[in-house]
């Protein structure tokens, strides 16, 4: 009895303060899932590069400008999805939208090259945390591409994106500031045949982020967030088809797919460190990771509505164990 009655309090202490620790890590769960939503939608950027060049050949099969002719191609898009809570993060719904504007020229017979500039905002709300984050990203890149022997084919680019954050929690309100750098190429070869393309293609990217560290304001339970860095490898390998129609006024329709599998190399886990403001604790939070694996799949059309001026509809999704995304994008080119 006297045995009992000693560790009674402590095993209610025990178990009274096991829980404890949860919460004091969801403090900061918020910063840490931005910043893997962030790695995770570097990919629109260099979406609309990659997509950008693989119209010029592999939709209209077309070189490019004549000499005196500038192109110049617009494209937005919207996405939203999801990421499955893990054990460590919550459930995050997520939202997202952007514009890019970009042109490019004909080098020669072989090269192309152009830029692009663009703006995007992500939101993202973690479930049962009230808690909440709007992004604000712009962006700059470069991009070429290069085929050879007129079926091997390389493309290549790098941008860079800079992001405001804007974060509510519980009341707490925090703004931050963040940048981010990607490089990334692919290599296809393409298969022509009378009325359709196939090609094979293998695709790498490389991002880097670091987001600056931010004090939250509103409550004792402000945050000092600290700032991190985060770095992603990804490689992706698929087939892509194009087949394109002459219609009745003369016009071309091309429809086109693509289906591939994505992989992340290394960590894919994502945290954030921040000490409390009221009594100086330290905190380390996680967020929902990086998918380690998904299967991507592209649907689209692209049409000739006048000489020269082209308009496409796109559809992306992504989709992995425990993460979910669809993407529409709405895309105009021409020369002038």
């Amino acid at each position: 009895m006297a045995l009992r009655s000693a560790l009674t309090p402590l095993a209610a202490l025990l178990l009274a303060g096991w829980p404890l620790a949860a919460p004091a890590a969801q403090e900061g769960e918020l910063y840490a899932s931005s910043r893997s939503l962030l790695l995770e939608d570097s990919r629109f950027v260099r979406e609309a590069a990659l997509d950008r060049l693989q119209q010029i050949r592999f939709a209209f099969r077309e070189p490019q400008a004549e000499p005196g002719q500038q192109p110049v191609w617009a494209r937005a898009y919207g996405n939203w999805g999801s990421v499955d809570a893990d054990g460590a993060a919550a459930r995050v719904e997520r939202d997202s939208g952007g514009l890019f504007l970009g042109f490019d020229r004909k080098l020669d017979d072989r090269w192309v090259a152009g830029a692009l500039a663009g703006y995007s905002q992500l939101d993202a709300h973690l479930d049962g945390r009230a808690a909440a984050a709007d992004i604000d990203s712009y962006h700059l890149a470069a991009y070429a591409a290069a085929r050879i022997y007129n079926q091997l084919g390389f493309k290549l680019g790098a941008a860079y994106s800079q992001h405001q954050l804007d974060s509510s929690r519980q009341g707490l309100h925090g703004e931050g500031d963040g940048h981010s750098l990607q490089a990334f190429g692919e290599a296809g070869y393409a298969m022509d045949f009378q009325t359709f393309t196939i090609e094979a293609f293998t695709s790498l990217a490389y991002v880097t982020q670091r987001s600056d560290g931010l004090t939250e304001k509103g409550g004792a339970g402000a945050l000092r967030v600290s700032s991190g860095s985060e770095h992603a490898s990804l490689a992706t390998f698929g087939w892509r088809a194009a087949t394109s129609f002459t219609l009745n006024g003369g016009q071309r329709l091309v429809t086109r797919g693509s289906l591939g599998w994505r992989h992340a190399f290394g960590s894919t886990e994502v945290s954030s460190d921040a000490v409390a403001l009221a009594d100086g604790a330290a905190i380390r939070s996680a967020g929902v990771p990086l998918s380690e694996d998904s299967l991507r799949l592209d649907l689209g059309l692209d049409y000739e509505l006048l000489p020269e001026v082209y308009v496409g509809l796109l559809y992306a999704g992504n989709y992995a164990d425990a993460a979910r995304d669809n993407a529409v994008s709405t895309r105009l080119s021409l020369k002038f």
